[in-house]
């Protein structure tokens, strides 16, 4: 059983390790996670604060309230909302008798008790999801906890239930968080069906654009979607709303206030010199790529045979261009042997340019696209002092690492952590593997500057706007 607190507030960072029990600040001393860091306070409670912490119990009860009660002592000023992941697992049989890991859902829903006893009245939001914190990642038993808090912010959680009307979705979701003020941030929950619904004309994008157009294109959309039930029977999941346990729901967090956010985007895919442009697709299929079958053209630039399948998604990416030079991932999700079109997860327009991507099976290069994801953020940031870190990084990413890394690789520890480096040491990181990530894009593409995305590594830092 261990916790851990992390909180950077002001201009001062405040390091707090602790078991579930609470945080205790013994000065002076040197502590496991994040390596190399002790404890130090300095200056007073800001308008402006963020504490992130996790606790790993077998008692999902005890995690819930231990995480958030550590998460709130730390803020030093009152809490204005909280967002949560857990994960308790149990094992299973697959249709074949083979063991294999689900989520226990039983456990799970003793988790929100715990978290609303130390949360109190404060907004909640959370999901399903292997966290992303200082110390690295937390793969079982583990409830991770981000606070809110300061004078000068406000926070409102809002819920809307699954449709297949994307965009009324999303609409609901940003007109319940629009009174919410100095709107910076809508922080959204949900799960694989929100995004992988195969039925024509029914779009993670328009759930996006729904909320981007109601909340304002300034507002930042981050979050994802939370582990399945079942992958692949199942892929519904879990959200956690106030004092509710909720499926089929879109979950989120609005966060105002004098913030200032940026944000990145990053993979570790080599894309083709060639650059090749659809010409020819309807809804979510893509039938011609350079005016001939897709898959064929596909096939031609990716070196594979014309006899190979597409398999696993991950062999099969596409990248977006976003002028002058970056992409955004999609994904192959199954071939028309019929016809040779190829669908994806939403609509790739005609006239899109689009780069097929190589690689992926490297740990070295997952860990160095997290690096140079967390560093290029912050290039972005320039001088000002991060307050929180969030991550919303494709589980697929963390599967690859367990294969083809060494053991023991860690997305935080080998690419986050080096990234912010002594003069960023102890700044909370908040973040989970997805199935699925939301957020911003390099550039707009069909006027949204936020999209769905696969296999992709997406970072925002949090600071104080001066």
């Amino acid at each position: 059983m261990f916790g851990r607190v992390s909180r950077w507030v002001g201009l001062g960072v405040l390091l707090v390790a602790a078991g579930c029990g609470g945080p205790k600040l013994i000065k002076g001393t040197r502590i496991v996670a994040p390596p190399g860091t002790q404890w130090a306070r300095a200056g007073d409670a800001a308008s402006v604060a963020f504490a992130v912490a996790w606790c790993t119990d077998d008692d999902p009860a005890k995690a819930g309230q231990a995480a958030a009660a550590n998460a709130v002592q730390a803020l030093g000023c009152p809490a204005k909302g909280l967002i949560f992941y857990e994960y308790f697992p149990k094992m299973a049989k697959d249709k074949a008798g083979k063991d294999k890991e689900v989520p226990d859902t039983e456990k799970e829903k003793k988790v929100l008790p715990g978290v609303r006893a130390a949360a109190k009245d404060v907004p909640v939001i959370g999901a399903r999801a292997r966290s992303l914190v200082n110390g690295g990642t937390m793969l079982t038993n583990t409830v991770a906890v981000l606070a809110i808090g300061g004078e000068r912010v406000a926070c409102k959680a809002a819920k809307a239930q699954l449709a297949d009307d994307r965009l009324a979705v999303g609409k609901q979701l940003a007109a319940a968080l629009k009174d919410v003020p100095d709107l910076k941030i809508v922080f959204a929950l949900s799960e694989m069906r929100l995004s992988f619904e195969t039925k024509d004309n029914v779009s993670v994008e328009d759930l996006i654009r729904g909320v981007l157009e109601t909340a304002g294109k300034d507002v930042v959309l981050f979050g994802g979607n939370c582990m399945p039930n079942d992958y692949e029977s199942d892929k519904g999941g879990v959200q956690f709303f106030n004092d509710e346990v909720l499926a089929g729901h879109v979950v989120a967090l609005g966060i105002g206030g004098p913030l200032a956010v940026f944000a990145n985007h990053h993979n570790e895919f080599v894309p083709s010199d060639e650059v090749l442009t659809v010409t020819k697709s309807k809804d979510k299929w893509v039938h011609e790529i350079n005016s001939r079958p897709a898959a064929a053209e596909f096939r031609r630039v990716s070196g594979m045979k014309p006899t190979d399948e597409f398999t696993s998604d991950w062999q099969h990416p596409i990248g977006v261009v976003i002028p002058p030079f970056k992409v955004y991932l999609r994904m192959v999700l199954e071939e028309n042997k019929q016809d040779g079109s190829l669908r994806f997860v939403a609509n790739i327009p005609e006239g899109t340019l689009i780069r097929v991507l190589k690689g992926g099976a490297s740990g070295e290069a997952i860990l160095a696209s997290a690096r140079k994801g967390i560093e290029d953020t912050l290039k972005k940031a320039g001088g000002a002092k991060p307050l929180a870190v969030l991550l919303s990084d494709c589980c697929a990413r963390g599967m690859r690492l367990g294969e083809f890394g060494k053991p023991g690789d860690c997305e935080i520890r080998g690419g986050v952590l080096p990234a912010l480096g002594r003069r960023n040491a102890g700044v909370p990181i908040f973040g989970f593997y997805a199935w699925g990530e939301l957020g911003p894009i390099a550039g707009p593409f069909k006027g949204l500057n936020c999209m769905y995305q696969q296999h992709t590594f997406v970072s925002a830092v949090i600071c104080e706007k001066q």
